[in-house]
């Protein structure tokens, strides 16, 4: 007997069809390329605009690998749930490619997997679910509809092999139709199979599980190690004080020290800061531009591996003795304090400043606290929500919102692009006033040698190109999520105590520079000597021993 065939249905039973394990295979495969790839099918027209056949060959190429992943992962009874999984990840994977132009790779991965549940909540809007509802889950539910009729467990032996290698075949064979064209199209245009689903979200969820497994017991080699206080730290009579900020998706193009046609940082431009204004970040997501500014690798060199197995910028500050404090208003530390300690703003602190989420006023209770007991060096990291997204409107107080109408919901397509806008720019308003306000503050202190850094991790896209939000894959990475604002404040007396001169810092604001300057730059303001620490990135080394006002 070669054949199993389901049992006929008995009388008053729903009818359910019959279909052989192939046919039903041909279905979900169609279904998921002709329906939940459409941001392929538009990217491969754009390839061939005057030769549709090849955009059809490729796209029947597209179908054919899908029918692989099929056959591959879905043997015998394993099919049915495979082939509603893959479904369902697809229909997702659409639904934000096709309405904020987000593509899944690795990075995406572990931004869903390490975001918090009040962060994925903004994400989770009633068109989501519905889109979802309608485009992946009701036809994964019905791929359970028909009967199956499968060979016997005997004849899968040769059934399941056959089935892939064919598929595998002819996937090769409808490249190899145009083979000149397509393999240049796929190495000039990595974002065409980035769209493709659910192959890219398989293949993301495959390196982010890999790179995990990698790096699940690392040990960090020591960094720094023979750091120590410099002659003018060591020096200094009161303790000096650094406050490092760590912007959330600020891009420089509306920061208003940037040259932005709106004034979106009134405050600070009263308070004489300098203003960088050609500034790149080195990923497009919290979970590499904040491990990688911190880490003494640079962008070229940075990998999650690399960056686990050295200490941080944490590390050598507690190396030479200062103390080294993280506070967070956003996922976490990112393993940059894992040695050293971090804490979470809350309601407890400041339950002015905390309704449904904590808005970045939560830090001023914070350094208000550090200014009245510090005794050491303290270099302080605050890690803002900044101008986070979808949800810009949770970032500011409703009344404190200076552009109206504003985007007051998670749902974009609710919202026009101005009123998107109006909520991001209320919310770099609101950086603006929580660092004016840790200027004063700093500058009032008695007994301490203060100054500021602030430095956003990484930008964010409005609409420009179909794109929103960010984590966009580097390949295709916009300057909207890469350009962002860094922002120098040194009191008179850190100025004197440190050797550093502004007017000669001032000259450096318009040079290119980066996150590779931020760990050495830290270094550099507070004077910590290091052969770790390189002058060439250290923005302040050209800057010491000038004449100071």
């Amino acid at each position: 007997m070669t054949q199993q065939y389901p049992t006929p249905p008995r009388q008053g039973r729903m009818f359910r069809p019959v279909l052989p394990h192939t046919v039903l295979n041909l279905f979900v495969a169609t279904y998921i390329v002709a329906c939940l790839n459409s941001g392929v099918w538009h990217r491969l027209l754009a390839q061939f605009p005057d030769a549709p056949s090849k955009a059809a060959v490729f796209g029947v190429a597209l179908w054919l690998l899908t029918l692989l992943l099929l056959e591959l992962a879905g043997p015998s009874r394993l099919q049915k749930p495979v082939a509603a999984l893959l479904i369902v990840i697809a229909a997702s994977a659409h639904f934000y490619e096709g309405t904020m132009g987000i593509l899944i790779d690795r990075e995406m991965v572990r931004n869903i997997l390490e975001t918090t549940a009040t962060e994925s909540r903004h994400l989770v809007t009633p068109r989501m679910i519905g889109a979802i509802l309608l485009t992946g889950v009701l036809p994964a539910a019905l791929v359970f509809w028909p009967r199956v009729r499968r060979v016997a467990p005997l004849h899968q032996l040769w059934r399941w092999p056959l089935g892939v290698g064919l598929c595998a075949a002819l996937t090769v064979g409808a490249l190899f139709v145009n083979y000149k064209d397509y393999s240049a199209m796929l190495r000039e245009s990595h974002d065409l199979m980035g769209a493709y689903q659910p192959g890219a979200s398989l293949w993301a969820v495959g390196r982010f599980a890999r790179e995990e497994w990698k790096t699940a017991d690392p040990v960090a080699a020591p960094v720094g190690a023979d750091a120590r206080p410099g002659s003018r730290l060591a020096a200094a009579r009161s303790p000096v004080l650094l406050v490092v900020f760590v912007g959330e998706t600020v891009r420089a193009q509306n920061f208003g020290l940037n040259g932005y046609d709106r004034d979106t940082t009134p405050e600070l431009r009263r308070r004489g800061v300098l203003a960088f204004q050609d500034v790149t970040s080195c990923g497009t997501s919290t979970a590499v531009s904040v491990p990688c500014m911190f880490s003494p690798l640079s962008k070229a060199d940075y990998s999650r591996e690399a960056y686990l197995g050295h200490e941080t910028l944490l590390d050598v500050l507690a190396h030479a003795g200062l103390s080294a404090r993280w506070w967070d208003n956003n996922t976490g530390d990112q393993a940059v304090a894992a040695r050293t300690g971090w804490q979470i703003v809350d309601a407890t602190l400041a339950p002015g400043a905390c309704d449904v989420e904590c808005t970045d006023s939560a830090f001023l209770p914070v350094i208000d606290k550090t200014l009245a007991e510090i005794q050491d060096d303290t270099v302080l990291v605050l890690h803002m929500i900044g101008s986070h997204g979808p949800s810009y409107y949770l970032r500011y107080p409703e009344d404190a919102a200076a552009f109206r109408p504003d985007c007051r919901t998670s749902q974009f397509s609710d919202c026009t692009t101005d009123e998107i806008v109006n909520a991001y720019d209320n919310s770099i308003r609101e950086t603006d006033r929580v660092l004016s306000a840790t200027i004063d503050r700093l500058a009032a202190a008695q007994g301490v040698v203060p100054a500021m850094l602030y430095v956003s991790d990484h930008g964010e896209s409005l609409g420009e190109n179909g794109l929103y939000l960010h984590a966009a894959p580097a390949f295709m990475a916009p300057s909207e999520q890469t350009r962002v604002p860094l922002v120098l404040w040194l009191s008179k007396r850190f100025g004197k105590v440190m050797g550093l001169n502004s007017d000669c810092l001032a000259q450096m604001v318009d040079q290119p520079i980066s996150h590779d300057n931020v760990f050495h730059t830290v270094l550099g303001l507070m004077d910590i000597e290091t052969t770790v620490r390189q002058d060439g990135l250290d923005l302040t080394a050209g800057c010491r021993g000038k004449d100071i006002l």
